[in-house]
């Protein structure tokens, strides 16, 4: 077997130099990526063709962390939830698809760093009635706090690892897309209807991509 690679190995470089020698530049520099990922070990090739395949992967990141406040949404209905007791959370969450002036992305951050649970439920005593008001509906919640923090936290973070200098469609944030659908899986709580994911898929773009009204993919506009 060593052998066979070898000779295959040397095939590769012949092809690149006799590429080099009689078809200019252009072939040699594909040759040359093509024996990168010819050599690259199988597991590596393996989760570059994952993440290139991923549903999500030409998705903005606005439609990326949307598709986390779906899931959120969804965990909520799954529970028997009132909407109007997370209105303002949920609103907060949502404004990271229609704000786009100045630093919006800190001042978003800000808003909803303060909404963690970690944040409210370690404030004592809570600083305003909305707070209080917050951190009781999170004490009644229970343990499927667990589901709704863990969603929660991953749509922060998702939004504290953007750069709004990404050059390409980031694969790095796509993780945490997968772990919140193995989360409501263990849970077992439906993941988003289709319709609403569809018009995510179609918010294409290699960063932030552009501002949108996803407010309307919620329940909060399906109940008013």
């Amino acid at each position: 077997m060593d052998k066979i690679g070898q000779l295959i190995e040397s095939g590769f470089f012949g092809g690149i130099v006799i590429a080099a020698t009689f078809s200019g530049a252009g072939v040699f520099l594909y040759l040359i990526y093509r024996l990168i990922k010819f050599l690259q070990p199988k597991e590596v090739r393996q989760e570059e063709q994952r993440i290139l395949s991923h549903r999500f992967y030409k998705v903005s990141g606005r439609g990326r962390v949307s598709y986390l406040m779906l899931c959120l949404e969804e965990a909520l209905l799954f529970y028997g939830q009132d909407f109007s007791a997370w209105e303002r959370i949920l609103r907060e969450l949502w404004s990271v698809t229609s704000r786009s002036e100045g630093d919006w992305i800190g001042t978003w951050l800000d808003s909803v760093g303060e909404l963690l649970s970690d944040r409210i439920l370690t404030t004592a005593p809570p600083f305003s009635d909305d707070i209080r008001e917050i951190r009781d509906l999170y004490t009644r919640f229970g343990t499927k706090m667990i589901l709704v923090n863990a969603l929660m936290e991953n749509a922060y973070t998702m939004v504290c690892e953007w750069s709004p200098d990404t050059v390409a469609h980031n694969p790095d944030s796509l993780h945490f897309i997968d772990e919140a659908e193995e989360m409501m899986e263990k849970w077992g709580v439906p993941l988003p209807a289709d319709e609403a994911v569809w018009f995510l898929l179609t918010q294409k773009d290699f960063s932030l991509g552009k501002p949108f009204d996803g407010l309307r993919l919620s329940h909060l506009s399906k109940e008013s």
